[in-house]
């Protein structure tokens, strides 16, 4: 597979990210389809569905079909993993598209707004909805935690096996944890995109990542855990840097960055190998073996990537790529579907127990929809006056 730079056999003018000579250039629409928004990379969009379809496969068959102890359930146990792959996503997409909206475009009130709108008002959606499940759970009005619902708002919440975690996810809708540290990962990026120098960058993010693993040593917290975990975002920043000022993304320039994930990764190792002298239980899914996980699977999925380019991702339209329609609605999916598919029953009785199954999932689907195709656009279309500038888009030529 090729994949080419413009839709329909034309050219795009000169463009940082759309002039390459290597055969990462993206194509800037489906092979298939034209329904993609002009200067949205339709392979990422692709990716995060698949990641985000892949997380409700796993809550599925742990949360659901109790299979997470069962070879049946094995290839469906690593919904973390698929986390970090929205973490790279998102990384890299912030940074193209500042780089897509140019000086003009990168204000910081501009910058926030965007942010917040998208992150949001799906999310308030998300908290409404766990509400909403767990009151019909106990056939009554549940009380509300003020403590945790405040804190999920000022996004502290996380997973309840890290040390220091703050608050839970509201509701225990416990796929939220990780909305926490994506608003903190944009409210990093703007200061350090715009005010330090881009080949100082990431040092100062690996400088982060180590005050955070310091501090966490002596007073585990939530804030020190988004300065550890920010390294892994960053990474997809780096690649979106290179692919902006070249059309490709190669590991002679990304290898650096491999390696700087490395040091947490060898952090970790040793504080687990540590632990296991001690006779300290370890488990993948609690410190200090989940983190060494995180970050070796980072470097995995960074390996993976080079390797697939090799043959041009040759299989990827008919594989990851069907999903691309998915990654529409993948934010409200991501958000939505714990509540409902763990906590939302809709017939009575084990006669029914797959019909439910089912069901929920078209529940979970129709709800996406609503929120991503008629509640965001809304909220897009309202705060539109709000915005200063607007990102250019591509012109055709001829």
């Amino acid at each position: 597979m090729e994949w080419q730079v413009s839709p329909a056999g034309r050219r795009f003018k000169k463009l940082p990210f759309a002039e390459a000579d290597g055969n990462l250039c993206i194509n800037l629409m489906s092979p298939n389809h034209a329904s993609t928004k002009p200067g949205r990379l339709w392979q990422l969009e692709a990716l995060r569905g698949f990641a985000a379809f892949y997380v409700l496969l796993h809550h599925v068959s742990s949360g659901y079909l109790k299979l997470k102890y069962t070879v049946w359930g094995l290839p469906f146990r690593f919904g973390q993993e698929a986390v970090l792959v929205f973490f790279l996503l998102s990384g890299f997409v912030i940074c193209y598209s500042q780089a897509l909206a140019g000086k003009e475009g990168a204000g910081v009130s501009d910058y926030f707004i965007k942010r917040s709108r998208r992150i949001y008002p799906i999310f308030i959606l998300a908290l409404l909805l766990a509400y909403i499940v767990n009151c019909l759970a106990a056939h009554a009005w549940v009380p509300v935690d003020f403590r945790q619902l405040f804190g999920n708002l000022f996004m502290l919440q996380d997973h309840p096996e890290r040390p220091g975690w703050a608050v839970m996810p509201f509701g225990g809708n416990m796929p939220l944890w990780s909305l926490s540290y994506e608003w903190w990962f944009y409210m990093m990026f703007y200061p350090i995109n715009r005010w330090v120098s881009a080949r100082r960058q990431k040092h100062l993010v690996l400088g982060l990542c180590a005050t955070g693993m310091l501090v966490n040593l002596f007073y585990p917290n939530s804030f020190c855990w988004f300065l550890v975990f920010f390294i892994i975002w960053w990474a997809g920043v780096e690649m979106a840097r290179e692919f902006a000022a070249t059309g490709d993304v190669t590991w002679q320039r990304q290898k650096s960055m491999v390696l700087l994930l490395g040091l947490p990764l060898v952090w970790y190792g040793i504080i687990s190998w540590h632990w296991w002298q001690q006779g300290q239980p370890l488990h993948f899914i609690t410190f200090p073996l989940v983190e060494f996980r995180f970050f070796l699977m980072t470097m995995v999925f960074i390996g993976l990537f080079f390797i697939w380019k090799k043959p041009a991702f040759i299989g990827f339209n008919q594989t990851v790529g069907r999903f691309y329609r998915v990654g529409a609605i993948s934010y409200a999916l991501y958000l939505v579907h714990y509540p409902v598919i763990c906590g939302l029953r809709l017939f009575g009785g084990e006669k029914y127990f797959y019909p439910d199954l089912a069901l929920r999932i078209v529940v979970v689907f129709v709800l996406a929809w609503l929120a991503e195709g008629i509640f965001q656009k809304w909220i897009n279309r309202i705060t539109a006056p709000l915005l200063k500038t607007r990102v250019a888009r591509p012109r055709p030529v001829g």
